[in-house]
């Protein structure tokens, strides 16, 4: 045993009193110098690395828990972590690489905070005043994952693995690699590590393939997240025992809608339909509009084999080149899929709307549909815009007639309301038969269909979540928190830079600058500079409103085959139209958003990274090639040391260094808006249409460099390095040029 985990052994015993340096080596019988010696170092490293503090008169102890704080850690790819408290409304924490200890990505761990003179003296020397904190890893209390996928490598002597994580900085090294071939990606289970003077260590667990398999990047993505694309092969038994058949039990209490004019609209692509709508005039005036989602809560009941699996799972995540989703495709395709021309089970909302589209009144109930058709988002966006060559069924058509003015009605109410229009494009990776990009295409639009079917389910939502909150019952909704007032500071502070004379306090003034910049050079960056001030909308056990959306009552009711929480919402309705309580605590429900909230933002992540994958190998193969490439992109934001430059046509990011530019020497302003020559002339503004060409791909850590196209045939500007000549009155090196100018 190491004299770390005997020191750290022994300070943990409850009779512990701090001892001094030889007092402590004798009670661990250090006797040799050289185990002296050896004990020194161990101790000293103990202490610079927060596992161990030196008290009054030079006695050793564990840190005061008191003083230490529990949360997560982020670590760079370029280097360092912060720390993310537990407790929210404290701020992030910076961990320098040497104070991050064996603590891995993501992990819990409990930091003790110090203050930094360094970064005191350099934020003085920026005119800010105050100690910047810092702090140090003392204890590892959760890893965060016990596995990671890697590339294997092979030397002579030894075999270990590179991780795909661009922030996980510590080759694994192997203790047998059976028979697998180098350069074939594996997942990896992580020995346990408590010296960082100790290499990290693992065995292999499973073997992906080659690394030049295609897909094989997706593959190691899941895997490394510790998600696996097939379901359990007893899920799968359970659910190959489900029927589409339905049955004379389960039209017990259900209406009959199957002679009504019911049509689904989904993307070309679609598998599974699980939405439906129709329109009729409503007996009173106004309209009924009716929304059918696929009644899944029938098939998946609480407790089984598939529920358990599918709240594990917590919703389905789509990456670039394929779906990995939350129930198996015998539900999603067949037994719940709204298929046209068949008879299906469904949770209904029909709402009561004014010729003017208000809600005059609601009401839910189980029903069973017959589909008159399966519309395209393409075929109704022809329909739309008055083409006659969409193929659409006449007697959907005149439902349709009607139907889209309504919806503009209320597309309309809802944004004079206050609902927050943010229009971001979005990009369609299309790959070859290799899983290699073949092109990058902005996604083909059919942007009033789609809008067509959202407000419907918007209205529907809004319903379901109003009858839960009149039930009194606990319940799950969508809820969305308001900018805070940092939040609402930056966002003012990056539309002004771009040229918007508007600092938004409401929902309002956010869409009031949102026209300002309609149609201008600068609209997609100021609608990135709102999105990126926004807080993210989650699920919760307290209903506290939509902000985006300015509803008072949210909720998701409409997709149950791709999201955990819409097949609980199924369960709860059903349980208040029938009068009942479903069995469920509202702690329960609070665990349950915790859970779907962590699972929507692995998917997101997910899906970010499988593109960012994808747009990183095709940027690299035209880095290596022999051609010289132009792109045409905007800059979306300003650092300390150049400028954030994104390529509309794929999305890609890339930083323009200040470095890299010869024809001025440039430095960022205060607010992070502009970059300024050093006589204050702004040369560079967030918004401004830059050529920039590639300068740097980095596959490994996951990013890209650009230099503007102008400076492509010029090198560029070096620092010169200083002299170092020993001072003749101390003998010590000193550093000529002391007054040169500073590199920033």
């Amino acid at each position: 045993m190491s004299f770390e985990n005997q020191l750290l052994q022994f300070m943990k015993s409850p009779k512990y009193l701090p001892m001094k340096q030889h007092e402590l080596a004798r009670v661990l019988n250090v006797d040799s110098k050289g185990q002296r010696a050896k004990f020194r170092h161990e101790l000293y490293a103990m202490e610079e690395a927060g596992k161990i503090v030196r008290m009054r008169k030079n006695r050793w102890s564990l840190p005061d828990a008191g003083t230490q704080i529990v949360g997560t850690l982020s670590i760079m790819a370029k280097g360092g972590a912060f720390f993310v408290p537990e407790q929210k409304g404290e701020a992030d924490i910076y961990i320098a690489e040497k104070n991050i200890g064996v603590a891995l990505p993501n992990d819990k761990v409990a930091i003790e905070v110090f203050h930094s003179e360094y970064a005191a003296r350099q934020r003085e020397r920026r005119g800010q005043s105050g100690m910047l904190a810092e702090g140090r890893v003392v204890n590892v209390l959760e890893r965060a994952s016990q596995q990671v996928v890697g590339l294997l490598r092979r030397t002579p002597y030894s075999s270990f693995v590179i991780p795909d994580a661009p922030n996980f900085k510590h080759d694994i090294r192997i203790d047998d690699a059976q028979e697998i071939p180098e350069n074939h990606k594996v997942l990896v289970k992580l020995n346990e590590w408590i010296d960082p003077y100790q290499p990290l260590s693992g065995s292999i667990i499973e073997d992906l393939g080659s690394q030049d398999t295609p897909g094989i990047d997706v593959d190691s993505l899941l895997r490394d997240a510790g998600i696996k694309e097939e379901f359990p092969p007893e899920v799968i038994k359970e659910a190959e025992q489900l029927s589409g058949e339905i049955t004379a039990e389960q039209l017990v209490g259900r209406r009959d809608l199957r002679e009504a004019v019911i049509f689904t609209i989904d993307p070309e692509t679609a598998k599974d339909y699980d939405d439906a709508i129709s329109l009729e005039p409503h007996p009173s005036g106004g309209w009924r509009l009716g929304v059918y989602i696929a009644d899944v809560s029938t098939f998946v009941q609480p407790g089984t084999l598939i529920d358990k699996e599918a709240y594990h799972r917590g919703n389905s995540i789509y990456l670039v080149d394929r779906a990995v989703m939350m129930l198996p495709r015998e539900l999603t395709t067949k037994v719940c899929s709204l298929n046209p021309n068949n008879d299906h089970l469904v949770h209904s909302v029909e709402l009561h709307l004014s010729p003017a589209g208000e809600i005059l009144g609601y009401e839910s109930f189980p029903a069973v549909i017959h589909s008159k058709a399966r519309l395209t988002y393409a075929q109704a966006q022809k329909f739309i815009d008055g083409k006659s060559d969409h193929g659409i069924p006449e007697i959907v058509v005149q439902r349709l007639e009607n139907l889209w003015p309504l919806v503009l009605e209320i597309r309309a109410m809802r944004v004079a309301n206050g609902s927050v229009e943010i229009n971001t494009p979005e990009i369609e990776i299309k790959l070859n038969p290799q899983g290699k990009v073949e092109k990058m295409v902005p996604r083909a639009e059919s942007k009033e269909a789609y809008q067509l079917i959202e407000e419907c389910m918007l209205l529907a939502n809004r319903a379901v979540a109003e009858i839960l909150i009149g039930s009194e019952y606990p319940s799950i909704y969508r809820i969305h928190d308001e900018p805070d007032d940092e939040q609402w500071a930056s966002m003012g502070m990056e539309l002004q830079a771009l040229g918007i004379n508007k600092l938004p306090q409401t929902r309002q003034e956010i869409n009031e600058a949102i026209q300002l910049a309609a149609g201008t050079a600068v609209e997609y960056t100021a609608n990135l500079a709102i999105l990126r001030c926004f807080k993210r909308a989650e699920y919760s056990s307290t209903q506290i409103g939509h902000f985006g959306l300015a509803f008072d009552d949210y909720t998701h009711f409409t997709s149950p085959i791709r999201r955990y929480p819409d097949l609980l919402v199924h369960r709860l309705l059903k349980a208040v139209e029938a009068g009942k309580q479903f069995s469920i605590s509202a702690d329960q429900i609070e665990e349950i958003s915790r859970h779907c909230n962590d699972t929507e933002r692995k998917a997101d992540e997910l899906e970010k990274r499988s593109t960012e994958k994808k747009r990183m190998e095709y940027y690299s193969e035209i880095m290596n090639s022999s051609l010289t490439a132009t792109f045409t992109g905007f800059i979306v934001s300003i650092k300390g040391k150049g400028m954030i430059v994104e390529l509309p046509d794929s999305l890609q990011r890339g930083m323009v260094t200040f470095a890299s530019i010869n024809s001025d020497w440039l430095e960022a302003n205060d607010d992070m808006t502009q970059a300024k020559t050093r006589g204050g002339k702004v040369r560079y503004t967030i918004g401004d249409e830059v050529k920039v060409a590639l300068a740097k791909v980095d596959t490994a850590r996951g990013f890209i460099d650009f230099i503007l196209a102008d400076q492509v045939s010029t090198p560029p500007r070096r620092s010169k390095k200083s002299r170092i000549q020993p001072d003749l009155k101390t003998g010590k090196p000193r550093q000529q040029g002391k007054h040169r100018r500073r590199r920033r």
